[in-house]
């Protein structure tokens, strides 16, 4: 059987270390290396490119979009129902609605933006759309009107037809985006800011639009109705 002495294993030990240090010495001087080169003028220059835009112009085009806007289309009904003894009275309405949703962009600053040297790339953050309009397409709306025998449409069925109208805005402000919808206004909103971004900076840098949740819009945005009865 072999017999390894103290001697004979003290000497690969000393071979990994002295092959650990050599390791990491290459690795911390690569790394001054590369650091060095980054902040070299020449090689700045090289991977920032001559055309590359300042934060400060990459701003100043976002904020110029001022407002960005992005329209759901959908459709809401409802329906009023009445009885006494004369009989029921009902009226439904069903009519096309116009969502519209917005990004106040007007006042995005140098902070809200990025930039990578040696990626080209912009990294652009900008606050949620917010709802800023709600149009009820009251010219394109189907009803339904039904009243007893003894009851008149012309007073009844009208009535009722009116306050179905009425509850038809309400309802109409009261709708939530589903899931697809709300994700669908996000990219609407991210693909036209990019588009500006991009024609500025050029295709040979790339444009990150990401929008930030915990940003809020500077300034209030007020919800509207609209469309004829």
């Amino acid at each position: 059987m072999a017999r390894w002495s103290g001697k004979s294993l003290a000497f690969p030990a000393l071979l990994a270390a002295l092959a650990a240090g050599v390791y990491f010495a290459l690795a911390t001087f690569m790394g001054k290396l590369e650091q060095r080169a980054v902040t070299n003028p020449a090689v700045r220059e090289h991977l920032i490119g001559r055309h590359a835009r300042p934060l400060a112009d990459v701003a100043r085009t976002i904020a110029s979009l001022n407002l960005v806007t992005a329209e759901v289309q959908t459709r809401v009904v409802t329906s009023i129902t009445h009885e006494n003894w004369r009989g029921p009275a009902s009226a439904a309405v069903e009519a096309p609605v116009r969502l519209l949703y917005g990004v106040d962009v007007s006042q995005v600053r140098s902070e809200s933006i990025a930039f990578s040297p040696a990626s080209r790339a912009y990294f652009v953050r900008i606050p949620p759309p917010q709802r800023i309009a709600t149009e009820v397409l009251g010219g394109d709306e189907t009803i339904d009107v039904q009243v007893g025998w003894a009851r008149l449409r012309s007073r009844a069925g009208e009535y009722y037809l009116g306050l179905a109208r009425k509850s038809l805005h309400d309802r109409a402000q009261e709708l939530v985006l589903g899931a697809e919808d709300a994700a669908n206004v996000r990219q609407m909103t991210i693909a036209q800011v990019q588009s500006a971004v991009q024609k500025l900076v050029g295709d040979a840098a790339s444009v990150t639009v990401v929008i930030d949740d915990r940003l809020d819009s500077p300034r209030s945005i007020t919800t509207a109705t609209g469309g004829a009865p």
